[in-house]
């Protein structure tokens, strides 16, 4: 008696792995990994806006009214951030100079962009009479998430106490 061999031929094999391999590539293809990628760097750098711009706030509301002029006891230089045009790294201060604010618990550190080439920029909104403190990021990669027009013009994105 002749017995029946079981298992698949070579040429099944390749197949399967031929189509999983097309599957895999139209998957990957479809997702957009690069465009995940930056709107990730994008929902850290709104984040991180977003805690300097509470740390500065909670400072001004306990300490910075009790200073005479609170915009230098906390570091800034007098530096104007205009976000109407896009948020350049000459503009304002880094945000290294709100250090005073991880000395006194404000933040645990000083937050760093994921690109880890730029830095959060600090600055006031007019150099005559200072209303606000602006905190912002001229980085924000246009994605259909973030898109540059009209939610986030030049880049920028700024938050203000």
């Amino acid at each position: 008696m002749f017995k029946k061999e079981q298992g698949f031929t070579l040429v099944e094999i390749v197949i399967v792995i031929a189509i999983i391999g097309i599957l895999a590539a139209v998957t990957v293809v479809a997702l957009k990994p690069q465009e995940i990628f930056a709107n990730g760097r994008n929902s850290r750098r709104t984040n991180d806006v977003a805690a300097l711009n509470s740390a500065v706030g909670q400072w001004l509301a306990r300490e910075g009214l009790q200073e005479t002029d609170p915009y230098t006891a906390l570091g800034l230089t007098g530096a104007v951030i205009d976000p109407s045009d896009g948020v350049a790294q000459t503009e304002g201060d880094a945000a290294s100079v709100l250090s005073p604010l991880v000395n006194a618990g404000y933040l645990q550190s000083i937050p760093t962009d994921p690109d880890g080439s730029s830095t959060y920029r600090v600055g006031q909104d007019d150099a005559d009479d200072p209303q606000h403190v602006l905190v912002c990021t001229g980085e924000i990669e246009d994605t259909s998430t973030y898109p540059h027009d009209p939610t986030y013009p030049n880049a920028a994105f700024c938050q203000s106490n």
